[in-house]
């Protein structure tokens, strides 16, 4: 015989549900749990929602970054990665499972490194080591420049190949170093230290071909950059391709983003003088050519000027000619004679205005336009 339960309380499933979320959720160990595990059953839904599971040799949790947390991760989750997330531990009351709601991952292993360049980058910004202003010019005219990098990579070879098309007659002094690895740091601070030391140097390249960000690991070490820093040879950094930076970077004088571009930067090329001077041929003919043109246009322009001038003024003077001789026609005595008239001399060529002077006797001489007599004055 079954004996009949009376109990004091009877709860729903909603109810222990909301009650065990509310415990999980209380726990302040549970509300910001750090989890290294890899992401298995990954779906990303369309709504922009991440689903997965962490999961470790041992165990498997459910998972879900929302949409808000997940648009600003830096990279594509996928299945078998292995990452660190933060977030908290909650229950899923509709299935009553409890799951992980994620805030925010990274690759594990990367993201400590990661982590670790952007905590020292922001140390030594703030000591000035990144500051404009204590980092010394690239001299233009180099003679001898100290190559540190690794002697059989492709990184030296671009820079010799390059040095020797702009300008064989500079120097280049390969210095060895290791340029990845555990040791690589500390071989690095030797060859810069036995630059220094050597003192004939005009610039110093430092520097590697691309690769992983654990490749470039060493040009981020804290004893590296302080070294950098305190040279007093100019530095270029040529590590990695373009896309990469390290810590180097920013603290040598001068960043290139190749090495082929760090040889550019160093080595003067010295068929620029010919170009240079190629260009100011060229310029200086077109600037010649520019002022004759000009000066032709103007020489014309002033040549009719002149000759408008010269123009009007004869034409002026021509008018002023013809009206003197108008009046000229009208006093001269020829028109006189046109008409008929004659002038009348003495002997002595005095003309003789009024017959009152002239005595019986007298010879006289008329004078017409072309014809002279001579005449006695009888009464």
């Amino acid at each position: 015989m079954i004996r009949s339960m009376q109990p004091s309380q009877v709860f729903t499933v909603s109810q222990v549900n909301r009650y065990t979320k509310r415990l999980l959720e209380a726990d302040t160990l549970l509300a910001g749990l750090f989890i290294e595990g890899e992401i298995s059953n990954f779906n990303a839904h369309g709504s922009g929602h991440l689903y997965f599971s962490l999961k470790d040799a041992g165990a498997s949790l459910p998972a879900v970054m929302f949409h808000s947390h997940a648009s600003s991760l830096a990279f594509v989750p996928r299945s078998g990665m292995k990452v660190i997330a933060f977030g908290r531990l909650s229950l899923y009351e509709k299935t009553g499972q409890y799951q992980f709601y994620a805030e925010f991952l990274e690759p594990a292993g990367i993201g400590g490194a990661h982590l670790a360049f952007q905590q020292l980058c922001e140390k030594l910004k703030t000591e000035g080591l990144f500051d404009e202003e204590r980092k010394q010019p690239i001299p233009e005219y180099a003679n001898k420049i100290a190559v540190i990098t690794s002697p059989t990579g492709a990184a030296v070879q671009d820079i010799i190949k390059t040095a020797r098309q702009r300008n064989p007659a500079v120097q280049l002094i390969i210095v060895p170093a290791l340029v990845q690895g555990e040791n690589a740091p500390q071989d690095l601070v030797r060859a810069l230290r036995e630059v220094h030391e050597w003192g004939q140097a005009d610039i110093i390249i430092i520097g590697r071909g691309g690769g992983s960000a654990e490749d470039l690991a060493a040009f981020n070490d804290e004893n590296l950059a302080r070294t950098l820093a305190a040279a007093t040879i100019p530095v270029i950094s040529a590590v990695g391709h373009e896309t990469d930076f390290t810590v180097c970077d920013f603290v040598a004088d001068a960043r290139a983003a190749t090495p082929t571009a760090a040889a550019q930067m160093a080595v003067y090329d010295s068929r620029e003088p010919q170009v240079k001077l190629l260009d100011m041929l060229n310029d200086l003919h077109y600037v010649m050519r520019a002022a004759i043109t000009g000066r032709y246009a103007e020489t014309k322009n002033t040549i009719q000027t002149l000759t408008r001038l010269v123009q009007t003024r004869l034409a002026h003077e021509q008018q002023n000619l013809q009206h003197k001789e108008t009046l000229l026609e009208k006093v001269s005595p020829y028109a006189a004679f046109a008409r008929g008239f004659a002038m009348v001399t003495d002997t002595k060529n005095k003309m003789i205005t009024s017959p009152e002077a002239l005595q019986p006797g007298d010879v006289l001489t008329l004078r017409w336009a072309e014809e002279t007599i001579k005449v006695n004055v009888l009464e």
